[in-house]
């Protein structure tokens, strides 16, 4: 170990250069330690594929022992035709830098003495990166880094380039798992289900051209609108996975959406009840009253007005809360009619939860808890700003439902989001 410290405190640029050498032998000790432990490995591998230990003889016998391995020729795949062929050196980059010489074992055919290909477990042919950087992006990606600083963050482990594009693979390469969870079926059914639109960007190649500020050709961004055909083909979806009212489902809670309304009607009829959000209703009482009411002068007023109002709600029973709609109607409507008129309409509606004793009335008489949800996405598409693909764009949902349902499991996402590079060799072996 070349450092040399001085005899008094060190200081300022000393420092630093003794602590930047102790990471850069670290680094270095760290990467020599690695190689003989993946070469183990793959020694490991060629011995229980071969079935006999380095060095010992092959066995001549006319039983055939078949592997997963087989010549590039003459495609044998009889193990007891196999024999060792040395090494071939290769470089691989990993979490902990740029790995060099790491000696990969070559068999040969003895039917034709030509080469095996061997697919190695810990190991791919042609692979430049291990396996820790398609697990890491996931993790990045859940917590919201985007496809640059994960990008930054690699090239400077590796001290080379590593471009946006094998980032964005490695995550989209999950597609699989999210086209399973779109068709896998809903056993625990929940009682009571809640819905709600939230709004994502994405560019599609047949999008119409504009030059922005800088003069630069971009896609121009379309939306479309909450219509009844987007939401019936995601409720179509959930009843064909089994959130039928015969597995459980009793309760619907929506926002004022027209489009959502006439979806539920057309899926499920009157089979399960529908409760409009108390959130959403309050909050356009409060827009009518700040309409009305302006001025800091009637503050106060607006306040006792949206005070009393959500008091409404807080009655004992349905008919309770019916008997408080009117004493407020008649204190407010000469000063605030339209705020009156707008938690008049469709109040019956907001009183649905009343019919459900068994759940908690704070659970299922708002859509709070699927906000807050919403609100961890919003910071995903905040930092996406647009998605490139619709698969890129469910891609994101899925990794950031996965981390969501960890953190209320109390389970950790580092270790969720590892065991998912798993579940896609396990759905695609």
């Amino acid at each position: 170990m070349s450092i040399t410290f001085s005899q008094g405190k060190l200081q300022a640029d000393e420092r630093k250069t003794i602590l930047q050498a102790v990471q850069k032998q670290t680094k270095a000790t760290a990467l020599q330690a690695i190689r003989p432990v993946l070469s183990g490995f793959l020694e490991a591998e060629v011995t229980a594929k071969l079935g006999r230990e380095k060095g010992a003889p092959r066995q001549i016998s006319s039983t055939e022992r078949p592997i997963n391995w087989a010549c590039a020729c003459c495609g044998c795949a009889d193990a007891n035709q196999f024999t060792r062929d040395g090494h071939y050196r290769r470089s691989l980059e990993t979490g902990w830098g740029h790995l060099e010489d790491l000696q990969v074992p070559m068999l040969e055919c003895q039917q034709c003495q030509h080469d095996v290909i061997c697919s190695f477990t810990i190991l791919e042919k042609y692979q430049r990166f291990w396996l820790d950087l398609d697990q890491d992006v996931l993790f990045s990606s859940g917590l919201c880094q985007s496809l640059r600083e994960i990008s930054q963050r690699w090239s400077a482990t590796l001290e080379g380039n590593v471009g946006l594009r094998t980032i964005n693979e490695r995550i989209n390469q999950i597609e699989p798992l999210v086209a399973q969870a779109h068709h896998e079926p809903i056993t625990d059914v929940p009682t009571v289900v809640q819905l709600d639109g939230i709004w994502l960007t994405i560019q599609s190649q047949s999008d119409k051209e504009k030059p922005d500020r800088r003069k630069r050709r971009r896609k121009k961004r379309t939306a479309k609108s909450e219509e009844h055909t987007e939401w019936e083909r995601l409720l179509n979806r959930l009843w064909e996975r089994g959130v039928r009212p015969e597995q459980g489902l009793e309760m619907v809670v929506r926002d004022g959406s027209g489009g959502l309304g006439e979806a539920l009607a057309l899926v499920y009829g009157s089979t399960v009840l529908e409760q409009r959000c108390l959130f959403h209703k309050l909050r356009n009482v409060a827009e009518k009253a700040r309409s009305e009411l302006k001025g800091e002068e009637k503050r106060e007023e607006r306040k006792q007005l949206l005070e009393q109002a959500s008091a409404i709600y807080q009655a004992e029973s349905a008919a309770q809360a019916r008997e408080r709609l009117v004493h407020w109607a008649q204190h407010w409507r000469e000063r605030a009619p339209q705020a009156v008129a707008t938690l008049e309409r469709d109040f019956e509606q907001t009183l649905v939860y009343y019919s459900l004793p068994s759940v908690t009335r704070e659970w299922i008489r708002t859509t709070s808890l699927l906000e807050r949800t919403n609100r961890q996405l919003r910071r995903k598409f905040r930092q996406a700003v647009t998605f490139g693909s619709r698969k890129g764009a469910e891609v994101a949902i899925y990794l950031q439902v996965q981390r969501l349902h960890a953190y209320w499991t109390d389970e950790s996402w580092w270790e969720t989001s590892h065991a998912l590079y798993f579940d896609l060799g396990n759905l695609n072996p």
